[in-house]
């Protein structure tokens, strides 16, 4: 077994001691060349004969090296002594575990565990995203360490028993084995960790947060197969916090819940569910996990891959909130429009109406002569495609060759080929091409018509 001062592999100089669990120990070290400080776990001595039990050291290497999430404590190498027994290079933390603060300080507020947990949930959902189920979650192994801000930092320990869901490997994980800490292994874990997923570490976590608040395990029994039974058949005791805010119990209790299918179903549902409790920053870390379980769930169907999907309805979403303002601002520039076009029309009959009782100055493009005349004579009106769409908009026939005496009935409207009135067959009258306008003298007077009639006056 190596001791202080040895240098292993040639580059690590063990510094000193961390700790020692059942079945291994942890050192700090410094490699040699870079300075860098980094921790070594090693398999005792009696272990590491053991080809199932080192194979099973050896895939808490792969399982780690797999998660890039920073609430999971890094494995960066991983070798073997000249001994046979195998050892892992892994980040060296500063703090303690969650165990310790127990031990210590006694059950901690719920603000700060409800955070706790929820980062360990952010971790744990990139594991279970790559099908990977923890299954020995304990406060033993959820580390409290600080970021550079001195902000709290969780980080999840050992993933020695890890398994993943598509592993086959019956050597490692027989169906009957029973794997991981009793007091915080779910029932069907308890039957068989074979059984185990995703929803026995939302139990674990449930244990977790029910030991941490209250200062005690919800299950205790003096021997494994009486702990197994109390688990599986026993109601949780209840969970007594002094000033426990509301709600917080319930979640707790759903955690607890004997049968997988009533507990939270990912650990991005207690995360979301302990938010409340934690502030704005734990809120954050669980729709950060939702997120990853989010494209874990894309990913298993057929499609686009799980993170670019995840990514475009973003964007999506965002560019569609960013065009439908152009497409508002469209319709209102066109309902501006109709409405300039019909003031136009507003203005423009009526001035109409007033040319046709006035004399109207001669135009450019169809210059008139005006014939002094001591009689009135209307003016057969030679219809033209202005006047006819005018005639249309307006819903009231203006061209009617009708006499002034008797109006036209409204909406009839004169034929294009209808013969003029006798005054327009006059030998002094325009040709119908270019209607020569004469001078009115004051009419009779007369009956005013309908307002939707033309009233005396020649008509242009």
């Amino acid at each position: 077994m190596v001791v202080v001062g040895d240098v292993v592999a040639g580059k690590f100089r063990v510094e000193r001691v961390l700790g020692q669990g059942g079945m291994g120990v942890v050192v700090a070290a410094t490699h040699i060349h870079l300075g860098q400080q980094v921790a070594l776990k090693f398999l005792l001595p009696e272990f590491y004969s053991d080809r199932t039990i080192a194979e099973r050291f050896l895939r808490e290497a792969r399982s780690s090296a797999q998660l890039r999430n920073e609430h999971i404590c890094r494995v960066s190498d991983v070798g073997t002594l000249d001994s046979g027994a195998p050892y892992l290079v892994m980040e060296l933390l500063e703090g303690r575990d969650l165990a310790s603060m127990l031990a210590v300080h006694g059950p901690i507020p719920i603000a700060s565990l409800a955070d706790y947990v929820a980062q360990a949930c952010l971790g744990l959902a990139e594991a279970h995203a790559a099908q990977i189920v923890h299954r020995d979650l304990k406060p033993a192994n959820l580390f409290l360490t600080q970021r550079p801000d001195g902000a709290s930092l969780i980080k999840i320990l050992d993933f020695g028993i890890a398994k993943a869901q598509t592993d086959n490997n019956f050597s490692l994980t027989r169906t009957t084995a029973v794997m991981g800490s009793p007091g915080y292994m779910s029932p069907e874990q308890l039957r068989s960790s074979r059984h185990a997923d995703a929803r026995s570490d939302v139990w674990a976590l449930g244990v977790i947060l029910y030991e941490l608040a209250s200062g005690r395990q919800p299950f205790v029994a003096e021997s494994i197969t009486e702990l197994a039974l109390r688990t599986a058949m026993d109601p949780t005791p209840p969970l007594v916090v002094a000033h426990a805010p509301r709600g917080f119990e319930q979640i707790v209790y759903r955690c607890l819940e004997k049968a997988p299918a009533r507990r939270f179903q990912s650990v991005a549902e207690l995360a979301m569910a302990l938010a409340p409790f934690g502030g704005a920053a734990t809120r954050a870390r669980a729709l950060g996990a939702t997120r990853i379980l989010a494209g874990e769930r894309d990913a298993t169907n057929p499609g686009p891959v799980a993170h670019p999907a995840l990514v475009t309805t973003t964007l999506g979403s965002s560019a569609t909130s960013v065009e439908r303002p152009r497409a508002g601002r469209s319709r209102r520039i066109g309902l501006v429009a109709a409405l300039a076009v019909a003031g136009i029309a507003s203005v423009a009959f009526p001035k109409l109406r007033e040319d046709r009782e006035s004399p109207p100055a001669p135009s450019p493009a169809a210059p008139s002569t005006v014939t002094p005349s001591t009689a009135p004579a209307p003016m057969a009106p030679t219809p033209s495609p202005m006047a006819t769409v005018a005639s249309d908009a307006a819903g009231v026939d203006r061209m009617s060759s009708a006499p002034v005496d008797a109006p036209p009935p409204p909406d009839a409207a004169t034929p294009v080929d209808a013969p003029p009135p006798p005054d327009a067959r006059r030998p002094d009258a325009m040709p119908p091409a270019r209607p020569e306008v004469r001078k009115p003298t004051p009419p009779k007077p007369l009956t005013r018509p309908p307002p939707d009639d033309d009233v005396g006056g020649s008509r242009v």
